[in-house]
């Protein structure tokens, strides 16, 4: 399939028959059908299906990796503390990736000086989040942002249509934003070889897609508000109910899409 890097989406103005998009270059091209796939900061979206902006989801978040892996760390573990959390993840080639976040009103974290809030912040968290710490060496190694999520009425309009964070974004709880995008994708081509029309195939889409995304959503939404919440209440439910949380909360994702 032919593909271009290194420009950017600038205008879409379409009709019944055609999309015309202009490029960053200067150039522009038409198209049958318009797929938003450039996440939750879609600019599809916003030039064309709705302007809505991201909602907070009450989580501010660093992330980074580094070329270690913590002695101990075989699978994803996340370590709670009051108001915030500190999560580590293997990855391939012995490096780890890791994400701590707090609770609360959003905030500024300038870059100078960051490597060594974050450490103050998760200075208290046991192993193996100190060897973490300690692997990290420069303020530019820390994304820093909050964690938003987007619910939008219309996934399309015309012949311009959204698909994963770019209609549906929720917080990363579950683990499921690139997954539900390439869902997504593989119903969007499915009904489009199917249905009647253009029309029909995209309120196919959606009308398919919705239940599942909107339960994804929703559970997200719940698990990131439990990571935070005090610990004498998260503690005790998590004791006595967090494994058939965690089952109840993805059953419904085990049928196909």
């Amino acid at each position: 399939m032919p593909h271009r890097l290194g420009v950017a989406l600038t205008e879409l103005t379409q009709n019944d028959q055609r999309v015309r998009v202009t490029f960053s270059d200067g150039t522009s091209s038409d198209y049958d059908l318009v797929v938003g796939a450039d996440g939750i900061h879609s600019t599809v979206r916003w030039l064309a299906v709705d302007r809505v902006s991201p909602s907070y989801a009450g989580t501010m978040a660093w992330r980074s990796v580094i070329p270690i892996r913590p002695t101990g760390l075989v699978d994803m573990m996340v370590l709670m503390g009051e108001g915030l959390f500190f999560g580590l993840v293997p990855m391939g080639e012995g490096h780890t990736y890791g994400f701590g976040a707090i609770g609360g009103e959003r905030f500024e974290d300038p870059l100078a000086g960051r490597l060594e809030r974050f450490r103050r912040r998760f200075a208290d968290f046991a192993a193996p989040v100190p060897a973490y710490l300690s692997a990290l060496q420069s303020d530019e190694q820390l994304h820093f942002g909050p964690i938003e999520w987007v619910e939008l009425a219309d996934w399309y309009r015309g012949r311009v249509v959204l698909i994963g964070d770019a209609a549906h974004a929720g917080p990363p709880h579950m683990g499921e934003g690139g997954c539900m995008a390439m869902e997504d994708a593989l119903v969007l081509a499915e009904v489009l070889g199917t249905a009647e029309d253009l029309d029909a195939a995209l309120a196919a889409y959606t009308a398919r897609r919705r239940p599942r995304t909107n339960w994804v959503q929703e559970q997200s939404r719940a698990a990131a508000q439990a990571w935070v919440v005090p610990p004498t209440i998260r503690n005790a439910v998590f004791r006595e109910r967090g494994d058939p949380i965690f089952r109840d909360r993805y059953k419904p994702l085990i049928s196909a899409p």
